[in-house]
C-alpha cells in the first residue's frame, strides 16, 4: 500500500466531462475534508480519466479517502489512492524536493505522474475557477449544511424552465432547466443571492 501524503490519485472519472465543471465539481467535493491547493485533471493521451487533488497536509488527504472512496460522480464510482509522492508544490514547501534530474531511472514513472501534478493547467484553491460556457444545467457548490433539494426547488421554481434539484451531496447541488436560455435567466436573477445570514450562493454552468 502507498504511503500516506498529502496528494491523492483519483481514477475511474468520466473524461467526457468537461475539465472547468469536472474540476469543479472535484473541488466541492473534496474541499469539505480540508484546504485544497490545486484540483488536476489532463487530457492527453494515458492520463484521460484521472485526476489528482492536493492538500495541504496528510490528515485531510486521509479523511477524504476514506469518506470519498467509491463516491459515485458522474455515474461512475471514484477509485482513490495516495499518490506515488507528493506534488513537487509540498515537497518544496516540506524541504524534501529533488529535481526530476537526479531521480533514478527507476524513478522515471513516478516522475512523470508529479510532472502532471504540476501542470500548468493546475488551479490553486484561492483562484476562481474558469467559468463553463452556457448550458441547460447549473451547479451550485459551497451550500451550508441546512441547504436541501427542497429549499433549493422552492427557491428555483419561480423561474420558467425549471425541471429538478439533485443533491449528490451536502454542499453541491446540480440545477436542471428546459433550455439553457431559462437556465441563464435563472443564473444572472441567483448568483449571489443571501441564502443564509452568512451563505450566498454560488451558480455557474454544469455541463451539458
Amino acid at each position: 500500500m502507498l504511503q500516506p501524503n498529502p496528494t491523492l490519485y483519483l481514477k475511474n472519472i468520466d473524461w467526457k466531462i468537461k475539465k472547468p465543471f469536472l474540476r469543479r465539481a472535484l473541488y466541492s467535493l473534496f474541499t469539505r475534508h480540508g484546504k485544497v491547493h490545486e484540483v488536476i485533471v489532463l487530457r492527453r493521451e494515458g492520463l484521460r480519466g484521472q485526476a489528482w487533488i492536493i492538500f495541504d497536509d496528510v490528515q485531510a488527504a486521509v479523511a477524504a479517502l476514506q469518506a470519498e472512496q467509491g463516491f459515485t460522480l458522474f455515474g461512475k464510482d471514484l477509485v482513490i489512492e495516495f499518490a506515488k509522492a507528493p506534488s513537487d508544490r509540498i515537497s518544496r514547501r516540506d524541504g524534501t524536493y529533488v529535481p526530476k534530474a537526479k531521480r533514478a531511472k527507476t524513478d522515471d514513472k513516478r516522475a512523470d505522474e508529479n510532472e502532471g501534478t504540476t501542470a500548468a493547467t493546475a488551479v490553486p484553491a484561492a483562484t476562481p475557477l474558469p467559468e463553463a460556457p452556457p448550458s441547460k444545467y447549473l451547479l451550485a457548490d459551497n451550500l451550508p449544511q441546512e441547504c436541501n433539494e427542497m429549499m433549493l426547488g422552492m427557491l428555483f421554481r419561480q423561474y420558467a424552465g425549471f425541471k429538478e434539484v439533485r443533491m449528490p451531496r451536502p454542499g453541491l447541488a446540480f440545477v436542471e432547466f428546459e433550455d439553457e436560455p431559462h437556465a441563464t435567466l435563472a443564473k444572472n436573477g441567483l448568483n449571489g443571492f443571501q441564502i443564509t445570514a452568512n451563505d450566498r450562493l454560488n451558480l455557474n454552468y454544469g455541463k451539458n
